[in-house]
């Protein structure tokens, strides 16, 4: 570096001397004598010491507004192509229009049962019902009995706006007066005979299909003749006109119209005629239904109301749900509905007449798949409610008569139903209830606790199936022929049973009833059957 400094000083002087002489018009004639060479030297600088800063922050937020204008792209693609997947075929259930049951045991009874389903085409089928249940005691002068039904249902399909549904049935029961002292008396079988014979006929016409304005309609008259061994008879007449308009697909606003007929003929004649309004409004959301409605009733010119609400709450679904509500009827106590829940009944000695029911109820429910669980609690008033008196002839047999008394009800009720696993399903019922009556001790022939546990195991791929089966119910009170407060005794009922498919159409089964020979009277001196036992064979065809 200083060797280049040095030839640039020595450079710039020549220059200078040479513009001197250029500038001179003449020289002296002297000579020159260098006496050394040129030193050119830099004195020394001080530094001047600078700190970099760096510049303030900008902290101002800036709001950008980007326009980016809309382009629709063109994307062309190949459609797709579903491929099957293998898949292991199921095994196809096999249907059958048929079947039939029959059998014998001991004591000396026989069963038969048999149906049938017929669908000649897709605008009409049918259903054909038989059964027949006899049995008789050779304990018990008289303690026998025969039921016997048939049955036929129709459905003619006239067009997607109307549906044709009809029925038509026959039954002929037959049943003995043995509640006698069996050591003192004795009756022959025809003197102490009772037989009910009772022919219904009915139809229901309604849309098979939703229809342009989201109504649902439905007529629906029944008609049943009843008649017994004494000549008493009862002709029944309830006719039903319904509606429902659906709202968005999901709420509904129902209304029936109802008329029930009833008149009752021994050596007096006795009519009850009820007439009904019911409407409601049902709403439906993800988690909550609610219904409002109400339940207008009429008979000999009194008018009733009873409430028709309830509110259900899904808390987590369907698995846990807790509903409340009230509700009320007019309900009839007629010649076939007495006799149907007290066979022993002297008819003449009773009246018919209305039960005026209103229940407030809470509970929860709900449904995991694999466990189904309900429970309430309901209170209630039943105002002239039957109630069921033994009654003390002169011949020595008991029989019973209703009698009528407002009753206040509370009543705790669960059901569920659990599947452990796929083929075994076990079922319960537990019921029980505290009369309060307004005017008798007890209410006479009605039962408070009751309860009814199952369960039924599939075997061998749906060819065998093991059931079991325990009835409990306590005691019932009934006034004694000293006129004092009698009870009868406690029920436990345990009873299995069991069927198997040895060819694809024909099987057995076996049926062991009250095993533990109970013989409780659910009727006062009319005692059960002890253990009894049922086989014979089954076919589906």
């Amino acid at each position: 570096m200083f060797l280049k400094n040095k030839i640039s000083i020595v450079f710039t002087a020549c220059f200078l001397s040479a513009a001197l002489a250029g500038a001179q018009t003449e020289l002296p004639d002297e000579n020159v004598s260098i006496i050394k060479d040129f030193d050119a030297r830099l004195l020394e600088s001080n530094k001047i010491q600078v700190s970099p800063t760096l510049p303030d922050l900008d902290t101002t937020n800036k709001v950008l507004d980007y326009m980016v204008p809309p382009k629709q792209a063109v994307v062309s693609y190949d459609n797709p192509t579903l491929r099957p997947i293998g898949m292991r075929k199921g095994k196809k259930e096999e249907v059958y229009n048929g079947y039939l049951k029959a059998g014998a045991g001991v004591p000396t009874s026989f069963y038969g049962e048999a149906g049938y389903y017929l669908q000649p085409s897709d605008l009409f089928d049918a259903k054909l019902w038989l059964r027949h249940h006899s049995a008789k005691s050779k304990a018990l002068e008289n303690q026998q009995f025969f039921d016997n039904d048939v049955r036929l249902n129709t459905n003619i399909f006239v067009n997607e706006n109307v549906v044709v549904a009809g029925n038509i049935g026959y039954s002929f029961d037959r049943i003995h007066y043995y509640g006698y002292d069996h050591d003192s008396l004795s009756f022959d079988a025809e003197g102490v005979r009772q037989d009910y014979k009772l022919f219904t006929m009915g139809a229901r016409v309604f849309n098979g299909e939703r229809n342009d304005a989201d109504i649902n309609y439905f007529v629906e008259p029944q008609l049943y003749l009843m008649k017994d061994f004494f000549s008493n008879k009862e002709t029944g007449f309830d006719f039903r006109l319904g509606a429902t308009k659906w709202f968005a697909e999901k709420h509904s606003f129902d209304m029936v119209i109802r008329t029930d007929l009833t008149s009752y003929n021994d050596t007096v004649k006795q009519p009850l005629n009820n007439i009904y309004l019911q409407p409601s409004f049902t709403f439906h959301a993800d988690f909550l239904k609610v219904k409002v409605g109400g339940n207008f009733a009429s008979n000999r010119d009194i008018f009733y109301v009873f409430p028709d609400a309830e509110i259900n709450l899904r808390i987590f679904g369907d698995g846990f749900q807790v509903f409340a509500g009230a509700s009320g009827d007019l309900r009839k106590n007629t010649f076939r509905s007495m006799s149907t829940y007290n066979p022993f009944l002297d008819i003449r000695a009773s009246e018919l007449a209305n039960t005026q029911y209103r229940d407030y109820y809470a509970g929860l429910k709900g449904n995991l798949g694999w466990l189904e669980y309900s429970g309430r609690v309901t209170y209630g008033q039943a105002r002239d409610m039957a109630l069921y008196q033994a009654v003390f002839q002169d011949n020595g047999i008991t029989r019973f008569k209703t009698m009528y008394d407002t009753l206040d009800i509370f009543n705790l009720k669960g059901t569920v139903k659990l599947i452990p696993f796929k083929d075994l399903v076990v079922s319960g019922t537990f019921s029980s209830t505290v009369f309060d009556p307004r005017n008798e001790l007890k209410a006479w022939g009605v039962p408070n606790i009751e309860g009814n546990f199952g369960a039924v195991w599939s075997l061998l791929e749906g060819k065998a199936q093991l059931k079991g089966n325990v009835y409990l119910a306590d005691q019932i009170s009934f006034r004694g022929p000293d006129g004092l407060v009698d009870k009868t005794g406690t029920l436990v009922d345990l009873s299995v049973g069991g069927s198997y498919y040895f060819a694809k159409n024909i099987g057995v089964f076996l049926d062991v009833n009250n095993m533990l020979n109970n013989k409780r009277e659910r009727w006062y001196d009319y005692p059960m059957f002890g253990m009894n036992i049922l086989g014979g064979i089954t076919a589906r065809f």
